[in-house]
């Protein structure tokens, strides 16, 4: 990696664990193992350091696919592959980071407020795809998929955040099995 690649990494790994607000160029600098004022010849300020984090995060975004398995063999199957795909892609690092510090920041910060609804945005696609095929195929039967897909975007976001603070006690097949009940 390069000296601009691992200050990025430096702010997404002191991000998380510290919150942007108390990461300092000092704390990056350590972690990078360079001179603070090196840092200048490759960013202008601690801004265009989360400015490019945030960049590079949606390149990894952008290059992670979340699959909806049309092959599955009934709406179950199709729902846990969906859910297990999506909690993979989030708990991988730099993305996991890069969630966690939306999760951190998204109150305090209207940016980051904006990443949280593209996150949450993405994952609603997929799982209104998902729905809208599980419907065609008779295996749900859904009146609002508008609601549906809200519900399971949220209960998705939630397990993310369960599984990134190594709090999950429950398993993704149960969140599927929960939701399909519903509907």
């Amino acid at each position: 990696m390069s000296t601009r690649e691992d200050i990025i990494t430096a702010m997404l790994d002191l991000g998380e664990e510290k919150g942007l607000a108390n990461v300092s160029l000092s704390d990056i600098a350590l972690e990078v193992g360079i001179r603070k004022a090196s840092i200048y010849s490759h960013f202008e300020s601690q801004q265009a350091i989360i400015d490019a984090m945030l960049r590079h995060c949606h390149e990894e975004l952008g290059k992670r696919s979340f699959l909806v398995d049309f092959k599955a063999k009934d709406a179950r199957t199709m729902l846990v592959g969906l859910f297990d795909n999506i909690i993979k892609v989030f708990a991988e690092k730099p993305i996991s980071s890069f969630f966690s510090i939306v999760q951190q920041q998204r109150m305090f910060d209207d940016s980051f407020a904006s990443e949280d609804r593209m996150i949450s945005s993405m994952i609603n696609a997929r799982i209104r795809i998902a729905l809208e095929f599980c419907i065609q195929r008779d295996w749900l039967d859904i009146k609002d998929t508008d609601y549906a897909a809200d519900l399971m975007t949220a209960a998705v976001m939630r397990k993310i955040c369960d599984v990134l603070s190594d709090s999950a006690d429950w398993e993704t097949d149960r969140l599927a099995d929960g939701l399909i009940e519903l509907f």
